[in-house]
């Protein structure tokens, strides 16, 4: 039996099915101006068909001739609605880095929580700004005032048993998953009924950028481990806890590190200007459903700095503990 017909077959269909998927988009559309956009379609049919068919015959950007021909006979309320959307969208990722963690915080945090730390960090798409190339204190965490909300959280918890503990254990576990996936399914919602202006054939851009805080903070996690005197044990780790955080904290920037560090706080200002830049080139959205995507980004970042925030408070209860032991010892040293 040959295979070689069946093979050819097969790899045909799948080829089809990923080409298909490569080319989805002016398929679904937001609620709004839905019925416009189908009708809109209808007199736009050989270039949405020269898209979908990948034919570069008649226009050798089949996805921007499709995306140039949709709006022809759109209104003036139409072409201001998308102008305020497109606005609103540029301004998430500049207004979402005062929700989001820094790289220190989250660096600090991995050295606890590490595989905590990874779920915030893809739950939250913004990264808190600090100095470009400025020095990144892993200890400001611990010494900045802490508002009496979380002290009082921080010592009710302590007192509570340990199935209580674990329960709220799990209870920021499942919402640092909720968090991303409100994070994925926001970004894929709307990179399915939008196309970006300066790259109108890319697909998930959006989820991109939401995901991809998570490494450049990665740069902070490691930075932090190569630190002279910490020790450096990623693979010895618990990746659900870990005591590292007491060692590393007291120590001091080497070369590597600091390093790292600055790089990842370069990182940090691309990932926000690239946000910036791909979110407002976004086209067919009206103002609306820009707001509806500017509040689900806007919950998943809260919610993930709220946990940070409780697991910080934690970890400067451990940290100053240690502190105190630390000082007894000393103090009774002859």
């Amino acid at each position: 039996m040959k295979l070689q017909p069946i093979l050819t077959t097969i790899l045909a269909i799948h080829g089809t099915g990923i080409q298909a998927v490569l080319r989805s988009k002016f398929q679904h559309w937001f609620p709004r101006y839905e019925q416009h956009w189908i009708q809109a379609s209808a007199s736009c049919h050989s270039q949405l068909t020269a898209y979908h068919q990948g034919s570069q015959t008649e226009c050798n950007a089949p996805c921007a001739c499709a995306a140039d021909c949709l709006p022809k006979d759109i209104t003036g309320t139409i072409q201001s609605n998308f102008a305020s959307a497109q606005v609103l969208l540029g301004l998430i990722p500049a207004i979402l880095v005062f929700v989001g963690p820094t790289i220190a915080e989250v660096a600090v945090l991995s050295t606890y929580r590490p595989l905590l730390a990874v779920l915030l960090t893809l739950g939250s798409p913004a990264i808190s700004l600090g100095r470009l190339l400025g020095h990144v204190d892993v200890r400001e965490p611990f010494r900045r005032p802490v508002s009496r909300s979380y002290k009082l959280w921080s010592s009710w918890l302590s007192r509570r048993r340990v199935w209580c503990r674990a329960l709220v254990r799990v209870v920021v576990y499942i919402g640092a998953v909720g968090a991303i996936a409100n994070n994925v399914q926001n970004s894929v919602y709307l990179d399915m009924r939008t196309i970006s202006g300066w790259r109108c054939g890319a697909l998930l851009m959006p989820l991109w950028w939401s995901l991809l805080a998570g490494v450049v903070h990665l740069f902070g996690m490691i930075a932090i481990r190569v630190r002279p005197g910490s020790g450096f044990a990623l693979m010895k780790e618990s990746v659900v806890a870990s005591n590292l955080f007491q060692r590393v904290v007291e120590g001091e920037d080497g070369v590597l590190s600091e390093s790292l560090f600055w790089f990842a706080s370069l990182c940090a200002v691309v990932h926000m200007v690239y946000g910036v830049l791909e979110l407002s080139s976004l086209v067919f959205i009206d103002a609306l459903e820009a707001l509806k995507v500017f509040v689900r980004y806007a919950v998943s970042a809260s919610a993930c700095q709220f946990i940070l925030l409780l697991e910080l408070m934690e970890m400067r209860d451990l940290w100053e503990q240690s502190s105190r032991k630390n000082a007894v010892s000393l103090s009774a040293k002859p």
